[in-house]
């Protein structure tokens, strides 16, 4: 029997490689729902285009379908009204299976292992209240007709992921980041995309699969050990010690510079312009925290073989010399 998906979100990052995993899985029928036009000018599967906040169109779209993936990304109320819609018109179409897309975020400021049981915490910043409300909107649709998956992953790496892997390689060919010290110390919890997609495609054909799962690869390093690995691959040797002190400059002064100069480009529409990437204080807080996912139910679940970090570093490295942007 064929398992027909409808996967929300799909030309994004995640988004478009789930649908390349699903096109190659015998059994699964993938139709990619999003708002705006794929990259790819054509691609080998149906596409549709749906506004994932107008209940009329969602309620349409998932008519015949036996699994939901929701991988769409955006602002708070994106994320938080898309699922309240998307929990409105699963429940009118009665959909049997929804894949959530959520987040380690919704852990927030929590530390030492983190069991999938673990409280949802709500001090992350608005994304991960955001996400913290669609799992809990989400979740209660589960029940004897209605299969929900909700699928917690860490740092997404790999190719093409410009937010762990393009912008650490820009950071650390300028030197702005290297070995942090206690400052990098943190647990990063990377996850390869290819084990994230390999997660919803298992969550999609196999009913024992419910609830919630984290995500994130055995043998994931703390980020010293991450921006080192990636800074030799790449080749920006020797890798720069970089203080506490210049990262605080650069996170609490030149990042929140750049950040008004990115808003300001960005309205006058100067595309040509380079700016930067910040280091927000979100994100220097992120590599000192010691949170660590246990993703054993994953493993025994989901997740037939891991990516190593080995294998990880060397797609990525891979991907960015190759990428022109």
């Amino acid at each position: 029997m064929t398992i027909k998906v409808l996967v929300l979100g799909a030309t994004g990052f995640i988004g478009h490689k789930v649908m390349e995993q699903l096109h190659a899985t015998q059994g699964i029928q993938p139709i990619a729902a999003s708002r705006q036009a794929t990259s790819v000018r054509t691609p080998p599967w149906p596409t549709i285009s749906v506004n994932t906040l107008d209940v009329k169109q969602m309620t349409q779209a998932l008519q015949g379908v036996d699994a939901v993936v929701n991988c769409v990304a955006g602002d708070a109320n994106t994320i938080r009204e898309g699922a309240r819609i998307l929990a409105q018109a699963c429940q009118q179409q009665q959909v049997p299976t929804i894949v959530h897309l959520s987040s380690m975020a919704v852990y927030g400021s929590s530390i030492g292992p983190i069991l999938e049981s673990a409280p949802l915490r709500r001090d992350g910043g608005w994304y991960g209240e955001a996400k913290c409300d669609a799992e809990e909107i989400l979740a209660g649709l589960d029940n004897q007709t209605c299969r929900v998956v909700i699928l917690r992953p860490g740092c997404v790496y790999g190719p093409g992921s410009d937010q762990w892997v393009g912008r650490i390689a820009r950071l650390l060919k300028s030197r702005r980041i290297g070995d942090l010290g206690a400052a990098g110390d943190g647990f990063s919890n990377l996850v390869h995309v290819n084990d994230v997609v390999q997660a919803v495609a298992h969550a999609v054909q196999r009913p024992h699969a419910r609830g919630a799962y984290n995500l994130s690869c055995p043998d994931a390093p703390d980020w010293n050990g991450y921006f080192v690995a990636l800074a030799r691959g790449l080749q920006f040797t020797p890798v720069k010690r970089i203080t506490r002190r210049q990262l605080k400059l650069d996170s609490k002064v030149l990042s929140i510079g750049l950040k008004v100069l990115e808003i300001l480009v960005s309205k006058l529409k100067l595309r040509s312009v380079h700016i930067p990437d910040p280091i927000p204080p979100s994100l220097s807080r992120l590599w000192t925290q010691d949170i660590r996912l246990n993703s054993n139910k994953a493993s025994a679940q989901l997740i037939d073989n891991w990516t190593s970090l080995k294998q990880g570093i060397q797609s990525s490295v891979d991907w960015v010399k190759q990428d022109k942007r």
